[in-house]
């Protein structure tokens, strides 16, 4: 009888040896052959959609290995509206159509050129960053819908993102517009609360239109807001040192020429003009030989 007893214990041990080594190699299999649970990711760990493609970075392109130490001039495009005019608006030469615009993204991909975003050539110029070989950038002033509704779309195409310049308060754009274009990998710069003329205002009134649209945008957006560009391009020495005592890094203006690495807060942009198309923006580019 006890001869019949350790042979049943022999047998049933036995077996559950053989299940214990068939679930660890079950388990050694499903797992990738890691002898480190800690470098193997669970199931609710991984993607529910894996992909290999990579998305572009938020703050414009994605730099490749052709990105290389810049520290020379770079064109600023400004435009305004994007779509067509009514007919009935106060500055008819602000609208640019979505075909023009479309063409001329269409022509600057064809020709070599990226858009990056402010701070990204501020990066190169200041902090060893890099840029492509032919940097632009694209700046869009006060915040209009069409910002949002046509070049958000076209440029997320290219994989490109805009500078947005915008009024804190009074423009066409939603909170939750804005931040979506952030997302897409647009720069957010402050263009006042009110869009005044900045050399009428005294120390108080600047303080309140530099810092407080600074604040305004920040808190509402959740993001940090770096640049500025001065409304309608009215600046004095005054008033570009009051931008940069605001804590801005760089403010745009109307004055056209490329933006200078030495005049951080006088940078030159590219004037676009309604009926632009891409012949008349490469004959822009071609006269600053860029």
């Amino acid at each position: 009888m006890r001869r019949q007893q350790i042979r049943r214990r022999r047998v049933l041990f036995g077996a559950i040896g053989v299940v214990v080594v068939i679930a660890a190699a079950i388990l050694l299999l499903t797992r990738g052959g890691s002898d480190d649970p800690a470098t193997t990711p669970t199931v609710a760990e991984q993607p529910d959609t894996p992909s290999t493609t990579k998305k572009p970075e938020r703050g414009g392109a994605q730099p490749d290995d052709s990105w290389k130490p810049h520290t020379g001039p770079v064109p600023i495009l400004m435009y305004h509206v994007i779509g067509p005019a009514a007919g009935s608006e106060d500055y008819p030469g602000l609208f640019l159509d979505t075909d023009d615009f479309q063409a001329q993204v269409d022509w600057l991909a064809q020709n070599g050129y990226t858009a990056v975003t402010l701070i990204q050539v501020q990066n190169a110029w200041y902090d060893g960053g890099t840029l492509p070989p032919k940097p632009i950038v694209l700046s869009f002033d006060d915040g209009y819908l069409g910002q949002y509704l046509y070049a958000t779309p076209i440029l997320e195409k290219q994989g490109w993102g805009g500078q947005l310049n915008l009024k804190s308060e009074g423009s066409d754009l939603s909170s939750k517009q804005v931040k979506k274009m952030h997302r897409a990998g647009w720069e957010i710069a402050s263009h006042t609360i009110t869009h005044p003329d900045l050399t009428t205002l005294d120390a108080t009134g600047l303080e309140h239109e530099l810092v407080g649209s600074k604040q305004e945008l920040e808190r509402d957006l959740g993001i940090e807001i770096v640049n500025f560009c001065y409304p309608a391009g009215r600046y004095d020495d005054t008033v570009a040192q009051a931008v940069e005592a605001a804590g801005y890094r760089g403010a745009t203006t109307v004055n056209p020429g490329l933006a200078e690495k030495s005049m951080p807060f006088e940078l030159n942009r590219i004037r676009i003009d309604r009926g632009d198309g891409a012949d008349a923006l490469a004959e822009k580019l071609a006269a600053l030989d860029v």
